[in-house]
C-alpha cells in the first residue's frame, strides 16, 4: 500500500503541477486541460496513499520519487513544446491606427504606421527608435525589401496629395538619408499603395506616373530611367538581387505588360504580355527569381492563377488559384488582403527553390458545432506546386487556417491560431510543432525569426485582440 500509494499519488500530483506551471516554461497544447482533469480525478483516490507513503519514508520516498518521474514523463510525452509571449508592445493609440507594413532588419522589427515608424528590439521589445514623416504627412508607400546597409524606402505626402516624396531610412538607427521627389499619381486621403518602390541590390527603383527611375540606394544619385511607353500606365515594380520587374497597363482592353530589366542600366531583358485582356482585379509579383506572378482577371472566365516564366519570358506553368481541390491564399487573408498592410501586403504563397507553397482551403474547413455553446472546429494545410510544370508536389495538414508564413532556409514556418509548425519545403514533412501559449493569432500577421525558435509577430490592428508587436520564446 505504501509503495502503490506513493507511486500513483506522486504521479498524479506531478502531472497536476506540470499542467499548472508548464505553460510558463514552454509546454502546452490542446491536451493540457484533459491532463489537468485526469490528474485531479486521479489524485482524489490516490491522495491518501501519497500521504501514507510520506509517513513511511523508508519505502515511501523511493516510491514518491518513482511516481514523480512517471508523472513528468507522461506530461512530457503528451504536452507539446510551447512558446510564450516574452514581451508585448503597448496597444496602439489612437484606436483608429493601423499598420501599413513592417520589416525585419538585423535584431530589429520595424512596424510602419501612416503616422510613424517604430523599431523594436526582437529580444526585449524595447523601442530602439522612432521616425515620423515631416509636418502632417503620412506614409503612403514602402519597399518590400531592405537593401545593403539596412536601408528601406518610405514614401510620404500630405493628405490627398500624390505620394511624391521618397526617403531612404536607415533601419539600424532610424537615420533619415536622402529624399527624392517622384512625379506620382494622385492618392485618396491617407491611403497607401503596394509595390510603388523597390530595392534591387544596391539600387532604389521609384515608380512615377509615366516611368521608373533608379537611384543609388546609398546617396540617391540618379542612375537610369525606363519609360512605360506611349499610352501605358505603370502599375507595379519589384526588385531582386539581379533583376527589376515592372508591370504596366497599356490601354483598358490590352493585357498588362510585364518587363524584366537589368538593375545595372535598366536594359530590357524580356517582355511579357500577361493573359488578362479584360483588365486585372489583383496582380502581384510573387517572386523575381524565379519569376512568378499572380494574375486575377476581372472577367469570370479569365486568368486566375500564379504564372511562372523562364529567363526569356516564356511561360512555364499556370497554377490555378481556385482549382478542383484547393483555393490558394496567394495573399494572407484571401483575395481582399490588399486592404490589410496596405503598403506591404503579406504574401501567403511563397517560393522556395522551384516550388510555390501556399495555404490551401476547402469548403467546410472552418465550421461551428451545434448546441447551446457552439465550438469552432477547423483544419488547414499548406500545398506545394512545381513552378516548372504546375503539378502538386505535396500537401501538409495543419490544425487551423494559416495566419502567418515565414521562410527559414529550406523550411517554411506556418502560424495558425495557437500553433507554429515547421515544414520541410522539399518534402512537406513536418519537422517541428510549437504550441503558442500566449496570444492567439486571429488575423493575418507578419511573422519573423528573432533567434533560435524565437519569433516576432506584427499585427495590422494593434488596438484590440492582439498587441501591435509581440515576441514569442
Amino acid at each position: 500500500m505504501v509503495v502503490a500509494g506513493g507511486v500513483l499519488g506522486a504521479m498524479f500530483a506531478a502531472m497536476g503541477l506540470a499542467v499548472l506551471f508548464g505553460p510558463a516554461n514552454g509546454f502546452g497544447g490542446a491536451g493540457l486541460p484533459v491532463m489537468g482533469v485526469v490528474s485531479i480525478l486521479g489524485l482524489m483516490p490516490c491522495g491518501a496513499g501519497l500521504v501514507w507513503a510520506l509517513i513511511h519514508p523508508r519505502r515511501g520516498l523511493p516510491a514518491v520519487a518513482l511516481g514523480t518521474a512517471l508523472g513528468l514523463c507522461l506530461f512530457g510525452c503528451f504536452a507539446g513544446d510551447g512558446l510564450n509571449d516574452s514581451w508585448q508592445a503597448p496597444p496602439d493609440r489612437p484606436a483608429t491606427a493601423r499598420a501599413v507594413g513592417s520589416w525585419t532588419s538585423g535584431d530589429l522589427v520595424v512596424r510602419v504606421r501612416p503616422d510613424q515608424v517604430v523599431a523594436y528590439r526582437g529580444a526585449s521589445g524595447a523601442v530602439a527608435w522612432r521616425w515620423t514623416p515631416p509636418g502632417a504627412e503620412t506614409v503612403c508607400a514602402m519597399s518590400r525589401g531592405v537593401g545593403p546597409g539596412r536601408v528601406g524606402l518610405i514614401g510620404h505626402s500630405a493628405n490627398g496629395r500624390p505620394c511624391a516624396a521618397v526617403t531612404a531610412l536607415g533601419l539600424a538607427g532610424g537615420a533619415q538619408g536622402w529624399t527624392e521627389t517622384v512625379d506620382a499619381p494622385a492618392r485618396d486621403g491617407d491611403s497607401a499603395s503596394p509595390d510603388q518602390l523597390a530595392v534591387a541590390g544596391d539600387e532604389a527603383v521609384l515608380q512615377g506616373k509615366d516611368d521608373w527611375r533608379a537611384v543609388r540606394l546609398s546617396d540617391g544619385r540618379a542612375l537610369w530611367h525606363s519609360e512605360a511607353g506611349a499610352g501605358c500606365t505603370p502599375l507595379q515594380v519589384a526588385g531582386g538581387t539581379d533583376a527589376v520587374v515592372t508591370v504596366a497597363q497599356c490601354g483598358a482592353a490590352a493585357p498588362p505588360v510585364l518587363r524584366a530589366l537589368a538593375p545595372s542600366d535598366g536594359r530590357e531583358r524580356s517582355r511579357i504580355a500577361l493573359p488578362a485582356e479584360g483588365g486585372v482585379r489583383n496582380l502581384a509579383v510573387v517572386s523575381v527569381a524565379p519569376l512568378a506572378v499572380w494574375v486575377d482577371d476581372q472577367s469570370q472566365g479569365g486568368t486566375h492563377a500564379v504564372l511562372s516564366f523562364d529567363g526569356d519570358g516564356r511561360q512555364r506553368a499556370a497554377i490555378p488559384v481556385s482549382g478542383d481541390e484547393y483555393d490558394l491564399d496567394v495573399m494572407l487573408g484571401g483575395v481582399h488582403a490588399f486592404d490589410e498592410f496596405s503598403a506591404r501586403p503579406l504574401f501567403g504563397g511563397v517560393v522556395v527553390g522551384d516550388l510555390y507553397i501556399a495555404p490551401g482551403g476547402k469548403p467546410g474547413d472552418v465550421r461551428m458545432s451545434g448546441g447551446r455553446r457552439p465550438v469552432r472546429v477547423a483544419t488547414g494545410r499548406l500545398v506545394a506546386y512545381s513552378l516548372a510544370d504546375g503539378r502538386r508536389r505535396w500537401t501538409a495538414g495543419l490544425d487551423d487556417q494559416v495566419t502567418g508564413v515565414l521562410l527559414d532556409g529550406d523550411s517554411v514556418w506556418a502560424m495558425t491560431r495557437n500553433r507554429l509548425t515547421r515544414i520541410e519545403a522539399s518534402t512537406g514533412r513536418t519537422t517541428r510543432q510549437l504550441d503558442v501559449n500566449g496570444t492567439a493569432s486571429l488575423y493575418p500577421v507578419d511573422l519573423a525569426l528573432a533567434g533560435a525558435e524565437r519569433f516576432t509577430v506584427v499585427a495590422e490592428d494593434g488596438t484590440r485582440d492582439e498587441p501591435p508587436v509581440r515576441g514569442l520564446e
